[in-house]
């Protein structure tokens, strides 16, 4: 037998390490309440402006008279082309009133340049709708992650395959949010879809990977398995990352954009969990003989 293609043991302690600093990530950021979230899941104000002019100025007047933070971006179509604007305003703890004196101040800066009130969009969620949307969508994410789990170890009844291929899939979850934490982008229903879709975009290459290696173990050189896994896993991965980007690049949606953002992301973790934390395990399962 020749000399081994690579030997993705000695790279453990990367992802080990990636997998122990987004724990931390999350830890801190959750703690401090600093984890940045959508207005369905925290909660506050949205105002969608139809106007082609710019509303980042409003950010200044908003937070000089109503001490608020506010977030202002511009929605375009296909064309690169602005259509409207997006005010969104953190109101998480003031009165009913004071939410209605602030959306009237908004509304009449921008009739005064000629935009009619009934055109402005004005959305409103509050803290404890918010609130519970959040919890019901972390239940989601949770179960979704355990049923994964047990249908895992259903299928291939041994612990140390079953358990590589269900601890990649929780350090991509795991480094996906922190890599969200730390790029600022917020955890929201598009984001929360994509979550739940990286579920089953995570395991894909885990499970062929772990098929192909117990199945083939001993009819053809663990090498070979790999480098033809390994060529299989990186086309899955590929072109599903370029459909994202594609989308990204095309997509007019908020929601199609932080769907696609995290699932990139995610997708990306993937490859190192996939091909460094479950190949080391499995492979280090193998060529022991199974034990």
């Amino acid at each position: 037998m020749g000399k081994a293609m690579f030997e993705p043991k000695k790279l453990l302690p990367i992802p080990v390490v990636v997998l122990l600093i987004s724990l931390i990530v999350i830890y801190i950021n959750a703690m401090a309440g600093t984890i940045p979230m959508g207005v369905d899941l925290k909660g506050g104000t949205v105002l969608v402006i139809p106007t082609t002019q710019p509303i980042s100025e409003l950010e200044g007047i908003i937070a000089t008279e109503f001490g608020h933070r506010v977030k202002s971006r511009s929605i375009r179509d296909f064309a690169g082309n602005i259509k409207q604007q997006e005010i969104t305003i953190d109101t998480i703890g003031i009165s009913s009133q004071e939410e209605r004196a602030l959306k009237d101040r908004i509304i009449r800066e921008y009739e005064s340049r000629s935009i009619e009130r009934g055109e402005i969009f004005s959305e409103t969620v509050s803290g404890f709708f918010s609130d519970m949307f959040l919890k019901e969508s972390l239940k989601a994410v949770i179960f979704a992650f355990l049923f994964m789990a047990i249908v895992i170890f259903i299928k291939f009844r041994t612990f140390i395959p079953s358990f590589a291929v269900v601890i990649s899939a929780f350090a991509d979850i795991v480094e996906t949010i922190a890599a969200m934490t730390l790029l600022g982008i917020e955890l929201s229903k598009g984001s929360i879809v994509a979550l739940l879709l990286l579920i089953g975009y995570s395991v894909d290459t885990d499970i062929m990977l772990t098929s192909r290696l117990l199945k083939q173990r001993g009819r053809k050189e663990l090498d070979v398995i790999i480098k033809n896994s390994m060529y299989t896993g990186f086309t899955m991965t590929g072109t599903t990352i370029t459909a994202m980007i594609v989308l990204l690049l095309v997509s007019t949606s908020d929601l199609l954009d932080s769907i696609a953002t995290v699932i990139i992301i995610g997708l990306v973790f993937d490859l190192l969990n996939t091909w460094i934390t479950n190949l080391s395990l499995l492979k280090m399962y193998v060529a022991g003989g199974g034990r």
